[in-house]
């Protein structure tokens, strides 16, 4: 009986993990590549990367190829081997080589997905940020991600250290950590994000792209993470550092 449940749960977790990872074979026929295309490796894979990321910020939103060359996620050997597609006539090309310059693409492809994790210092201005929180909350006004925030999401005690926070001429450390476990906490919960509440900071391309994000039905714990976490640092850009910066 075990070795059955142990061999269900293998197929599932190969199931599952099929339907995530691009395959070689799936980029060749999606994209019709071939060997001009590895001569072209640049605008190749740029254009496929981003085509399949379904989050900008896995790539910072720049070009995908500087984005992993500053992750560490290119070698130089990969980086040589590419430059040297790029100086070869595309007839000159190898089997054996454009089968290489598809099995880089499909590993960068597959690379891409990221968990964005906020971090101390992804917090540019801890003092200001549980000032403006608090202060921005209290509005009598509209609706904002603070006010939501303090109503829906936290809890009292939870909002009560926001607070306590603010009342102080400046934070330590541990207050810092302290902030930052709170604002990680939050970015977990699936109630975080409320697309009617941001619409009241501003209404452009990245409140959208935000919404769409959020929209996906039966999206995976990476997938809502990711969602609140733009959603965060949508709320208090002055405050902390772009999501793409933060940790994984």
């Amino acid at each position: 009986m075990k070795k059955i449940l142990f061999f269900l749960v293998m197929i599932f977790t190969l199931v599952s993990c099929s339907s995530t990872t691009v395959t070689k074979k799936g980029l060749i026929e999606k994209y019709s590549l071939n060997k001009e295309s590895a001569h072209n490796w640049e605008t190749t894979m740029s254009k496929v990367m981003v085509a399949e990321a379904t989050n900008p910020d896995w790539y910072g939103e720049e070009n995908p190829l500087v984005n992993f060359r500053k992750q560490g996620k290119m070698s130089e050997r990969e980086y040589y081997f590419l430059d040297y597609l790029g100086k070869t006539p595309a007839n000159e090309i190898s089997d054996d080589d454009f089968n290489r310059f598809t099995k880089i693409l499909t590993s960068y492809v597959n690379k891409m997905p990221r968990k964005f994790i906020i971090e101390v210092t992804n917090i540019k201005d801890p003092k200001g940020l549980v000032d403006y929180m608090v202060k921005e909350s209290n509005s009598p006004q509209l609706d904002n991600p603070s006010k939501y925030i303090k109503e829906v999401v936290a809890d009292k005690e939870e909002w009560a250290q926001i607070v306590a926070m603010s009342q102080q001429s400046d934070l330590k450390d541990k207050d810092v950590k302290k902030l930052r476990k709170l604002l990680a906490s939050f970015v977990k919960r699936d109630n975080f994000y409320n697309e009617q509440v941001w619409y009241q900071l501003e209404v452009s391309d990245r409140m959208i792209q935000l919404a769409n994000l959020a929209k996906k039905p039966d999206k995976t714990k990476l997938e809502m993470n990711n969602v609140n976490a733009k959603a965060l640092y949508l709320a208090y850009p002055q405050f902390l550092s772009k999501v793409d910066r933060w940790g994984r």
